[in-house]
């Protein structure tokens, strides 16, 4: 159930007297020196995973770059960054907000934290050839895999039938000139990492950092033969899923070596309006997206009211400015047979033919037919009209994209060292799947969906008192926090 924002009519207090609400009172501020209080409660969700999970073992375990410990660890290096970017930093340096905090400290169970002018150094010492970098994945991979086993049963969730992946590309542009490994897109100086993620609860399979002029399905076959064997511990059947780029051979063939269907967008290549004038017109279907689809079952409900649409602002613009316009009217679709011409392997051709208007102010110029592709050797029993909805929910990773920049600070490459950059990729993937698996295991369903910033102000600000007593460690959060008792809850069953 979605709680929404607002305060229930019954809890609102009501003002005494006339006047202004805000009143702005004239405050003082005094400060006590005795009391060890964090604005990051919430961190004891982490701090207990980490714990219960004994991520920091498999850590040490499989990453070996410092000679000796004095004092610091491997785990205490990783888990320092990833609790930076857990809590909202969004530099290295902000490492220091967690050091000088004896409350977070506490929370920690530490004495004191790797510095902030240390990161950028271990991160220069993980490399690919010395296999530091594969030994970080592989413990992510095993807390991954732990958490798929211990997952709540009987949770509902979309797709439960099966494991979709979703890849793609993403430019990310670069200012400092020293970047190893960086190349130009186009006109852009730029590193562009692959992002393979889990649809349906967002999870990061895999980040791999690349120069910036390769293809966005370069390397994607050699991810995938790591990536799909360990997705299908999870279960169910395995989807791969990818924009036209990935349309390629080497893509499929990983896909199939590994037991996993594809559903690609396909490319326009030149021998494909031909195979559209080979369908006869009656083997066009009506098509209707499934937002059209959800709207007219709405309109069949008892309880349906309809509302006065209001006016479409933009195009009434565009009118007025005699600017041209495309407007998408209806749509078909239709599906071929095809054969591999290297494999000889069968596979399904879906075409979603449109028709598209085109405008220019008040006038209306032509209309002209427009085709999109899609490849895909999903079994039979998967309707044409399923193959589109599921291929085009991949656009669902747009969302984890951005959220990694914009809520995680993942796409900072913050030290010149090309490995450097790719194992700050996977400490800040560590940090997101944090966030993810703490909800799937313990929080309300709706959470795994949420916007990082929503789900710092939920479940990581939290006001909290930090007291040590008896061998024990003791977090008192505010009862004024609004998301208090699942916080508490989502502690507790960690700790079970």
């Amino acid at each position: 159930m979605n709680t929404g924002t607002a305060i229930p009519p019954e809890e609102l207090p009501w003002p005494t007297t006339g006047g202004r609400v805000l009143r702005l009172p004239r405050t003082h501020v005094e400060v006590d020196q005795r009391s060890e209080v964090t604005p990051y409660g919430g961190l004891a969700l982490a701090t207990e995973f980490v714990r219960r999970f004994k991520v920091a073992q498999r850590i040490d375990q499989h990453v070996r770059v410092l000679r000796m410990n004095r004092p610091y660890h491997e785990s205490d290096h990783v888990l320092a960054q990833a609790f930076n970017l857990y809590v909202g930093g969004t530099c290295i340096e902000d490492v220091a907000n967690l050091q000088h905090s004896e409350a977070v400290l506490r929370i920690l169970g530490a004495c004191r934290i790797p510095d902030p002018t240390t990161a950028g150094d271990f991160l220069r010492r993980l490399h690919e050839e010395e296999h530091q970098l594969p030994g970080l994945r592989r413990a992510i991979d095993e807390v991954q895999s732990e958490v798929w086993r211990r997952q709540r049963r009987g949770r509902p969730t979309r797709n439960a039938d099966w494991s979709i992946v979703d890849v793609d590309g993403h430019v990310k542009p670069l200012y400092g000139v020293q970047k190893q490994g960086a190349e130009f897109y186009k006109s852009t100086w730029c590193y562009q990492p692959l992002i393979v993620s889990l649809a349906g609860t967002g999870e990061c399979l895999a980040i791999r950092n690349r120069p910036g002029n390769v293809r966005s399905s370069d390397g994607t076959a050699r991810v995938l033969e790591e990536v799909l064997p360990h997705v299908q511990e999870r279960g169910g059947k395995l989807l791969v899923r990818g924009d036209s780029d990935f349309d390629r051979r080497d893509v499929r063939a990983a896909c199939e070596r590994r037991g996993a269907h594809f559903a690609f967008v396909g490319r326009e290549f030149a021998n494909r309006p031909d195979l559209v004038a080979t369908i006869d017109e009656t083997q066009w279907q009506p098509f209707r997206t499934r937002a059209h689809r959800d709207r007219a079952e709405r309109r069949t409900r008892a309880s349906y009211r309809p509302r006065r649409k209001k006016s479409n602002r933009r195009r009434a613009c565009a009118r007025a400015r005699d600017f041209k316009e495309l407007r998408l009217v209806r749509q078909w679709i239709a599906e071929l047979p095809q054969l591999d011409a290297a494999t000889g392997k069968p596979y399904r051709l879906v075409i979603r033919r449109q028709l598209i208007e085109h405008h220019q102010g008040q006038q209306h110029l032509f209309d002209a037919y427009r085709y999109r592709y899609i490849v895909t050797d999903l079994p039979a029993s998967v309707t044409t009209q399923d193959v589109v909805d599921l291929t085009y929910e991949r656009c669902d990773q747009e969302n984890v994209i951005e959220q990694l920049g914009s809520g995680l600070a993942a796409w900072r490459m913050p030290v010149a060292e090309f490995d450097g950059n790719s194992a700050w990729l996977e400490i800040a993937r560590l940090a997101w799947n944090l966030g993810k698996w703490i909800a799937q295991l313990a929080l309300p369903d709706e959470v795994v969906r949420w916007e990082w910033k929503r789900f710092r102000q939920a479940y990581v600000y939290a006001a909290a008192q930090v007291v040590r007593s008896s061998r024990q460690t003791i977090i008192r959060l505010s009862a004024a926090h609004r998301w208090y008792e699942s916080l508490v809850a989502a502690h507790v069953w960690l700790q079970t």
